[in-house]
């Protein structure tokens, strides 16, 4: 043989898998604590957020690549039930498959394109999840919804995010089809319900006929990610959009700091899809490999909720006060929650008798956390920290919060006056980009170096924040500003107010 020949045969037979010559190895496994450490680390403000980030290729393709290894045990990442004896579980690998069906699903026979928006507007059903996820192994930009939505809503927020698709279920199907004529962008409509309709495509039968190949599009850690519409005071909602790393990278530190969670927790959020806490879930729930539980919850209903929890075993509990409240009028004492350990409350102000009530009859404390669409957490009574009951606890890294006056200068510890969070010298990352299509909204919502909330407190001197109220729902009575959250605590001490 030639040696020129020889040579060639060689290198190609050890270029060859299968063939002599030492194996080719494999990429080592990610340590996950490492790379939990690492995310966290950017979410606290401690390391630059690299130019890249895909939260379904980097965090959830992850998880997968370490249970395929045998490296993760393969418990459920998501499990879902509706109270009839239904469940769906999925773990990290069943989810990815799952996902990547459904991304093929939104490419192929949708035609969206990185950049482009669908709306997102289901009930608690699995779909809502795998959708989400999808969109972001796309790059399409996702805007939930919650099902209440009236013909005047979905006309409004189609027309004003230009959106090129939707997915919704049965009962908000015709309410589309009567406005969709007026949303010339809307070019596909996706139906999930195990029936048909005339104009939509059967989401479930193309998830069925989906490939499970999928190539993840590379994604830049500014692109958009979501718009969620928020109402504010005066006009029509507003689009408030967020990066991938915003929500991506923005919530590592407040899943393992204010959920206390980790990769054997099970965490229920009784949240509505449409809410911007489902997405807090989502995200800081599997960045930390922790399993997120929903119950269909057609309707709220406190024996539901209680038996549910009594029933399965769900460490991490996530509910808006008012339910808080419905649930401690309940006889807590026929209930054993064995495997509940942390709760958490936010949406709203927590009343204190409440807190009270559950910790007496439960014994566990009512973490209350505060936020809004634009932002992740900015404050919150973390686990381990004093517990000043009424207090919506301190300032949630790596947030400079501060309580200012109507110019932006901070106030002394007492004094009441606007929450807000500092922008300049630097912009946090998790972070809204902006009010779509709305510069002026965006710079008005700016004061000196801060970003107002449009929500009032006072901070004391241990830097615990209080609420007061919104700006415009503070009363003004003899002199005296009184906050609506004052007038409910009251109301809610009084014996004869259930």
């Amino acid at each position: 043989m030639m040696p020129w020949l020889r040579s060639w045969v060689l290198k190609a037979l050890r270029n060859a898998r299968g063939f002599c010559g030492p194996h080719r190895q494999q990429p080592p496994l990610p340590d996950p604590q490492k790379i939990v450490a690492t995310w966290e680390a950017i979410s606290l403000g401690r390391q630059p957020v690299p130019e890249y980030f895909n939260f379904a290729h980097d965090v959830l393709d992850m998880w997968s690549q370490l249970e395929k290894a045998g490296h993760r045990p393969r418990i459920p990442a998501f499990w879902w039930v509706n109270g009839k004896g239904t469940e769906v579980k999925w773990n990290f690998e069943e989810l990815g498959e799952q996902s990547r069906k459904v991304a093929n699903v939104l490419q192929d026979m949708c035609g969206l394109q990185p950049g482009d928006r669908m709306m997102l507007v289901l009930p608690r059903l699995p779909e809502w999840w795998l959708v989400s996820v999808a969109c972001i192994r796309t790059g399409a930009v996702v805007i939930p919804g919650v099902s209440q939505l009236t013909e005047k809503d979905l006309k409004y927020r189609l027309q004003a995010s230009r959106a090129k698709s939707i997915i919704t279920s049965d009962s908000l199907a015709p309410r589309v089809d009567a406005i969709s004529a007026d949303c010339p962008s809307l070019q596909s409509k996706l139906l999930v319900s195990d029936g048909s309709r005339p104009g939509w495509m059967s989401f479930r039968e193309l998830l069925r006929e989906a490939s499970t190949e999928h190539n993840c599009v590379r994604t830049k850690s500014q692109d958009p990610l979501a718009i969620y519409f928020t109402s504010g005071t005066t006009g029509a909602p507003k689009m408030v959009e967020h990066s991938q790393a915003s929500y991506g990278l923005g919530f590592v530190a407040i899943g393992r700091r204010w959920m206390d969670l980790t990769k054997s927790d099970i965490f229920w959020n009784t949240s509505d899809t449409g809410w911007v806490k489902s997405a807090w879930t989502l995200f800081s729930a599997w960045s930390n490999g922790s399993c997120i539980f929903v119950h269909e919850l057609p309707r709220v209903d406190a024996k539901i909720i209680l038996n549910t929890l009594s029933r399965f075993p769900i460490t991490t509990l996530c509910c808006v006060p008012t339910i808080f409240r419905l649930l401690v009028q309940e006889d807590l004492t026929r209930y054993q929650f064995q495997s509940l350990r942390h709760c958490l409350t936010g949406g709203e102000s927590l009343n204190p008798d409440v807190r009270e009530k559950w910790k007496s009859q439960v014994g566990l404390e009512l973490h209350e956390g505060y936020g809004q669409s634009e932002t992740v957490l900015i404050c919150a009574v973390s686990k381990g920290m004093k517990i000043k009951s009424g207090s919506m606890g301190k300032a949630s890294p790596p947030y400079d919060v501060q309580i200012v006056d109507d110019e932006g200068n901070i106030l002394s510890p007492g004094e009441e006056g606007n929450i807000a969070v500092r922008v300049r010298p630097t912009r946090p990352f998790c972070f809204f980009s902006c009010y779509l299509n709305n510069p002026e909204k965006t710079e008005a919502s700016e004061r000196g170096d801060f970003y107002i909330t449009g929500d009032r407190a006072h901070k004391d001197k241990d830097g615990y924040f209080w609420f007061v109220g919104r700006n415009d729902d503070v009363i003004n009575s003899s002199s005296y500003r009184i906050g609506p959250v004052e007038v409910e605590n009251a109301l809610a001490e009084h014996s004869a107010v259930l």
